[in-house]
């Protein structure tokens, strides 16, 4: 099992990119990916949103241009990132459309969310950032609490191995002073580019079995699970879970 020192390196790896690249990343986020266009589509209109990993909140905009006007909650560790959100996002919209600051791997989150069941809790982009098979099992648990008992929870994450690009910039983990036998199975650190220095994310590499698993674990049904994104279509797996009925 990772040890503790790990994760906390790993994740200061991605806080520390999330903030200083928050800028040049957003400007590459403002596409709403097919996966979660096809997701979003199904929430009602009066629906009640929690958004785990907001980012830019373009999930929040595309509500917004889909005549959502029910209550949504964004939430990200990046304040960067919530900044932008808010800046994107119209300001009519106040009231309809709220931003917090969040970090997942901070004990007891859960109270710190306003917005307690939900019809739909979507995370995209996020479990994959977890370091540590303990935390992504007690992310997902929590899940269960931010939900109503017939609500959704959509999740998506990375499949950078379908990518011949991305393959190439997985970097040796001597990069930020760690060995393979510090790390959890799937683990790879990558570089990401864009107008500035290059920076660099832990990323956890799933199979659509380990993320069964995990919702397994957790509680939950998987109602469906399929591949989008990308050019190829294959650069994101997602999955609906739903509560295991008693």
């Amino acid at each position: 099992m990772m040890d503790q020192k790990t994760k906390a390196k790993l994740h200061e790896i991605n806080q520390v990119f999330y903030e200083r690249f928050s800028g040049s990343f957003s400007a590459t986020r403002n596409q709403v990916q097919p996966g979660v266009y096809r997701l979003i589509q199904r929430v009602k209109p009066e629906g009640t949103v929690l958004d785990i990993g907001c980012g830019n909140g373009t999930l929040a905009r595309a509500l917004l241009a889909q005549g959502f006007y029910g209550q949504y909650l964004g939430v990200d560790m990046s304040a960067g990132l919530l900044s932008e959100a808010e800046r994107l996002l119209k300001k009519s919209s106040a009231g309809i459309f709220n931003f917090q600051w969040l970090d997942l791997a901070t004990s007891g989150w859960p109270n710190a969310i306003s917005h307690k069941r939900n019809d739909w809790l979507f995370s995209f982009a996020v479990l994959h950032h977890l370091p540590g098979e303990d935390l992504r099992q007690q992310t997902v648990k929590a899940f269960r609490k931010l939900i109503n008992p017939a609500g959704f929870i959509a999740v998506s994450v990375w499949q950078w191995q379908n990518s011949p690009r991305l393959r190439k910039r997985v970097l040796p983990w001597s990069t930020v002073g760690l060995e393979p036998k510090d790390l959890d199975p799937g683990d790879v650190l990558l570089d990401w580019r864009a107008s500035e220095t290059p920076g660099l994310r832990y990323v956890h590499t799933f199979d659509e079995k380990r993320l069964s698993s995990l919702a397994a674990v957790a509680g939950f049904n998987v109602n469906e699970s399929f591949l989008s994104d990308g050019k190829s279509g294959d650069l994101a797996l997602y999955q609906v879970w739903r509560i295991k009925p008693d």
